[in-house]
């Protein structure tokens, strides 16, 4: 009985203790359940702005040389590569420097550009550095300016090629050049059009305006007086000079040069001196001198060649003085009664070069006391023709003139005997008739192929052509042409044929005896 009480009783223990493990065991769940989970603690992320300044083209401003009291501007940025705003403020700058805002805020990873004014106010070097304060945590917060001031006189040479040149140049604000300035270049053919902004120019001392091809004038140079010398040359679309009439008195040269379209040169009418050359050549379009109508001195020579549509020389009659004077192949040139008061009075010191190819090529005498003028017909060459080399031969050959009312010689005695080449008269088909004596010298002709339809002449002569030895060509001269009409000289040498290879006589050559 006491065993089975002890039994029962150990039963009951060891069920109470079950059920106090299981209350423990649950209540310690629930409040496992409940308690909050502790996390990691987070890593602070460090704030940054990070400054970086560069210019449009280096980590430098640089002005370079601007003149004093006219304002140039650069543009530079600040950028910002850190992950936080970039508080801007204040930027520092050295004297005769503004910029357009000098604070601001620049987000991460963004820059801004801020724009610097330059005034220089005297000849001095500017250069320093602009620095800029701001929140940033690391970076470079400056960046070096560069700047001088210097005159409004350009010393030197000046050459602007392009139209970007052009302008780039005007900015700086010089108004003198002391030596040169250049339009164009010489090597290439220049696509400027306008000079415009080059009006504050007031003095150069040479003006080149050379292988242009869209500047039809030059406005932009109203305001420049021109002291030394000024050379047009290969200036396709140049129509005019006007811009050029604050031009006074050149110490040195004036020359025109192809200037193809070029119509007139009135620009030119305040120029009363030209210390050495004065050349017009070559302008097809060019009608008259009129520009050229106050000029009374001009030191050298007188050049006016390769302007066809020049009729007269009406506007050289206040020229007082020059040196020589050159009028060579201005096809419509006729009236030379604009100089004969200078010839007469003694106005050229040198040399009155024979005018020829002109349409009327008279002589310095003929101009005086004869005809200061003549209009001649077409096909006509007034004058005598001297032809040394192949060259002048094929020159006169391209006029095909008809007639030549004058000498027409064709010599080639100025070359040593290698260097001659005078060797087919082809080009001469065109020639019928010459009023005075046709001779023939020293050429290496082996033929006179191209004389063919010559009709008249009040002389021939063939001397020392080493290799002539045939004559065939004018056979039909010969048979039915006119020779020595209105001869003057000794009777009998009308034709004259000796020390050639074959040196026949008229009375052969109508025979048909024409070649050896």
């Amino acid at each position: 009985m006491r065993t089975n009480i002890t039994q029962i009783v150990m039963k009951f223990r060891n069920q109470i203790l079950v059920l106090i493990y299981i209350l423990i065991f649950s209540g310690c769940s629930s409040d496992d359940k409940d308690a909050p989970i502790e996390n990691e603690p987070e890593t602070e992320i460090e704030q940054t702005a990070i400054i970086n300044l560069t210019s449009e083209e280096s980590n430098e401003i640089d002005f370079g040389d601007v003149v004093t009291n006219i304002t140039a501007t650069q543009v530079f940025s600040i950028q910002n590569t850190g992950n936080s705003d970039l508080n801007i403020t204040n930027i520092v700058l050295p004297d005769n420097y503004t910029i357009d805002s000098s604070s601001g805020i620049i987000p991460s990873n963004t820059s801004k550009q801020f724009t610097v004014t330059f005034v220089p106010t005297e000849i001095v070097d500017y250069s320093n550095s602009i620095t800029i304060e701001s929140n940033a945590t690391s970076g470079t917060e400056s960046i070096p300016i560069k700047g001088f001031g210097v005159s409004s006189v350009y010393e030197g040479s000046v050459i602007l090629a392009t139209q970007e040149e052009v302008e780039d140049f005007a900015k700086l604000g010089y108004t003198e050049i002391t030596v040169a300035l250049y339009i164009g270049h010489i090597n290439t053919f220049s696509k400027i059009t306008s000079l415009a902004s080059l009006n504050k120019l007031t003095d150069v001392g040479s003006l080149q305006v050379i292988s242009t091809m869209a500047l039809e004038d030059l406005s932009g140079l109203e305001n420049l007086n021109v002291s030394h010398s000024i050379q047009l040359l290969s200036n396709s679309a140049l129509k005019n000079v006007d811009a050029l009439l604050g031009v006074t008195k050149l110490s040195d040269y004036l020359s025109f040069l192809s200037n193809s379209a070029l119509t007139q040169i009135d620009g030119l009418s305040n120029i009363t001196e030209v210390g050495d050359n004065l050349r017009i050549k070559n302008h097809p379009l060019l009608t008259n001198l009129d520009g050229l109508s106050n000029v009374t001195i001009i030191k050298k020579d007188l050049i006016v060649e390769e302007n066809p549509l020049i009729e007269n020389l009406n506007s050289l009659s206040t020229l007082q003085n020059v040196s020589s004077v050159r009028f060579q192949d201005n096809s419509s040139l006729y009236n030379y009664c604009g100089i004969k008061e200078l010839l007469l009075n003694g106005g050229v010191s040198g040399t009155f070069y024979n005018t020829s190819y002109n349409r009327y090529n008279p002589t310095q005498y003929e101009i005086i006391y004869n005809d200061c003028l003549k209009e001649i017909p077409e096909g006509v060459y007034d004058g005598s023709v001297l032809i040394r080399g192949a060259t002048s031969l094929n020159k006169f050959a391209s006029k095909e003139y008809h007639t030549v009312d004058g000498n027409f010689s064709i010599n080639d005695s100025f070359y040593e005997d290698e260097h001659r080449d005078i060797s087919t008269l082809e080009g001469l088909n065109n020639l019928r008739t010459i009023n005075g004596t046709f001779s023939i010298r020293k050429t290496i002709l082996t033929n006179l192929s191209g004389l063919e339809n010559l009709l008249s002449a009040k002389q021939i002569v063939f001397e020392e052509n080493t290799d002539l030895a045939n004559y065939c060509a004018l056979n039909s001269f010969i048979q039915n042409g006119t020779l020595g009409e209105n001869y003057n000289g000794i009777p009998g040498e009308e034709y004259l044929c000796v020390d050639n290879f074959y040196n026949p006589t008229i009375a052969d050559l109508q025979n048909g005896q024409c070649t050896e």
